[in-house]
């Protein structure tokens, strides 16, 4: 996913390989030609406070949805962690999402790709396709 550089180093647009890619394109493009919403780095530094306080409530979030306490969220742990959470994925988009966010590929999510899926979640909550959450 995302872009190649090439000849002389001029990024080409990749094909997205799997429905999640082109759901994430479609949303970054989305997203894009309604005005980015990125901050400067200045803005983002100014946050860390928040910015902390937001993953503790992350860190919670995820000890709370890791039923069997392994340190890992496993596909029918995310399943319920949506269900709990209003978020309204297919079986197939919540797979998907679960394999792109299984980074080392262990069947289990651990916190740190959590945060992806997390990223993953946001960036794609205003696609009316991807999913439709209360909130």
């Amino acid at each position: 996913m995302g872009g190649v550089l090439g000849k002389g180093d001029s990024p080409k647009a990749s094909v997205p390989e799997t429905k999640l890619e082109t759901k994430i394109t479609e949303a970054m493009q989305r997203r894009e030609t309604a005005g980015s919403s990125l901050k400067s780095f200045d803005c983002i530094i100014l946050k860390f406070p928040r910015i902390d306080e937001s993953l503790r409530k992350c860190k919670a979030t995820f000890e709370e949805f890791d039923e069997d306490r392994n340190g890992a969220i496993d596909p029918q742990e995310l399943k319920n962690c949506f269900h709990k959470l209003e978020i309204n994925f297919t079986h197939e988009e919540t797979d998907d999402l679960f394999e792109a966010c299984d980074i080392n590929e262990e069947k289990g999510m651990k916190f740190n790709e959590f945060i992806v899926l997390l990223c993953l979640v946001y960036l794609l909550k205003d696609d009316p396709t991807a999913l439709h959450a209360v909130s």
